[in-house]
């Protein structure tokens, strides 16, 4: 998918998600543009979409950029990211303080959908998280704002995940 034209906060109109490789190509380059906030709410991280070299690079750079900058992933199931690895675990386990990984609250277990918001404006949500289609946008401040709103909602509620803390030895 050829994003190259779409710039975080000033590209309008939605973008149709039919594959993984949409998902992926969508949020790497949300990723790349954000400067200081992306918010995560995932089942299992989604390996085909997040589990990729350039997305924990675009990650990294933005969590190491700015002393303010952060990454909070709301995660239902750690299991798949315990059985076979996954890099952005690994990342935030390095960078601890800019990445933080929480699983909600009793209350928003089960939460069927899959999104991410970048810097309050762009997003990618998807309605069924086991499921590739949706919708992201690089410029819908209100969409983004009531991800966002209910991302912090569930996230007031949540607990570090500790199944993924990093062993000390």
């Amino acid at each position: 998918m050829d994003l190259s034209g779409y710039i975080l906060g000033e590209s309008e109109g939605n973008i149709e998600l039919g594959s993984a490789g949409d998902g992926h190509d969508v949020a790497l380059a949300l990723f790349e543009q954000a400067r200081r906030e992306v918010l995560i709410a995932s089942y299992d991280l989604e390996s085909a979409i997040l589990d990729h070299e350039d997305v924990v690079d675009a990650l990294s750079r933005l969590a190491r950029g700015h002393r303010l900058s952060e990454v909070r992933i709301l995660l239902q199931s750690p299991d798949r990211a315990l059985r076979h690895g996954h890099r952005l675990v690994t990342l935030a386990q390095r960078l601890s303080s800019h990445i933080k990984i929480h699983r909600p609250g009793e209350e928003h277990k089960g939460l069927a959908e899959a999104f991410i918001v970048v810097d309050g404006i762009g997003y990618i949500k998807r309605q069924q998280a086991d499921r590739f289609e949706g919708i992201a946008s690089f410029k819908a401040p209100i969409e983004a704002r009531d991800l966002r709103a209910a991302f912090n909602t569930m996230w007031e509620r949540s607990e570090p995940e500790i199944q993924l803390r990093r062993m000390q030895l």
